[in-house]
């Protein structure tokens, strides 16, 4: 074999070696900006039946194992028996009647994945720093949020949860501004995830406000899209509150919201159930996220 064959070989196996690491790079790189969400509303434990449901909860979470989870009307026994159940996730929230008591929009995140570097969590009414409520409410409404650092990635990820009222419109307006207001003061130009039972359908005034096209107020600058419109636009029978039925021809009114800038990659309504039975009277839902 000649000098200029051996040459050449040699260069083309190092050019190969060289694409193969480049490609191996850029596929940690995406793996590491990729995360899963799920939002959840589990149904409070004054419910009584939360003992005969729990295990199909545990199942959802286990076979779809967010990155990142918001649970709704979780109670302080719920939250104590999912730590045991899941241990790997650190846990973020308070009771919207203060401290442990009344149901948490709490976080859920992997703490092999994530560091958290702040949190904090306000009433949706015109005292947000404690226990209250206005505009006609009819429960206290807490908003969770953290600021998640990735291990990996060294990436600042804020995250925002929250449970909106379901006997007063008025309430679910002024607490999705209060909420667009505390992400445009936090968060700047940093990824962001807006989740939650917003108790408010996919027209209403409520989720214009979040997506940054209400005409009754002037826009705060951000907008926000859910991650399941993104890869779905057209698609019927989306509803999320199901009644332990299983129907789906009613209102969306659980979401993830994104800003657009952020790549969807997937997005789900989980309808598991077992022999009849559901995890809760809500869908859970959930979506693959990539930071660009």
């Amino acid at each position: 074999m000649n000098l200029k064959r051996i040459l050449f070989l040699w260069l083309h196996l190092s050019f190969l070696s060289i694409f193969t690491d480049c490609l191996s790079l850029w596929a940690a790189d995406q793996e590491n900006t990729e995360f899963r969400v799920m939002s959840f509303n589990i149904r409070n434990s004054h419910a009584r039946d939360w003992e005969a449901r729990k295990g199909l909860v545990y199942e959802v979470i286990r076979d779809y194992a967010p990155d990142v989870l918001g649970l709704q009307e979780a109670n302080s026994f719920h939250l104590k028996e999912l730590s045991n159940e899941f241990p790997q996730y650190g846990k973020v929230g308070e009771g919207s009647m203060g401290g442990s008591k009344g149901q948490h929009s709490a976080i859920l995140f992997l703490e092999e994945r994530f560091k958290l570097t702040d949190s904090g969590s306000f009433w949706l009414s015109e005292n947000p720093t404690q226990p209250s409520k206005s505009w006609r409410s009819a429960h206290h409404r807490i908003c969770t949020w953290v600021e998640l650092l990735g291990r990996k990635t060294d990436r600042t990820l804020y995250i925002y949860n929250t449970h909106m009222d379901d006997g007063s419109r008025e309430a679910r307006e002024n607490g999705s501004r209060m909420i667009m207001e505390h992400i445009q003061g936090k968060v700047q130009a940093a990824p962001f995830v807006f989740m939650g039972d917003f108790n408010a359908r996919e027209d209403s005034e409520a989720l214009k406000i979040i997506k940054g096209n209400s005409e009754a107020r002037q826009n705060l600058g951000i907008q926000m899209v859910d991650s399941f419109r993104v890869l779905y636009p057209d698609r019927e029978n989306v509803g999320t509150y199901n009644g332990f039925t299983g129907q789906s021809d009613g209102s969306k009114i659980d979401y993830i919201m994104v800003r657009p800038s952020m790549k969807v990659i997937e997005a789900s309504i989980l309808q598991t159930s077992r022999e009849g039975r559901y995890p809760s009277d809500h869908f859970p839902v959930t979506a693959l996220i990539r930071i660009q």
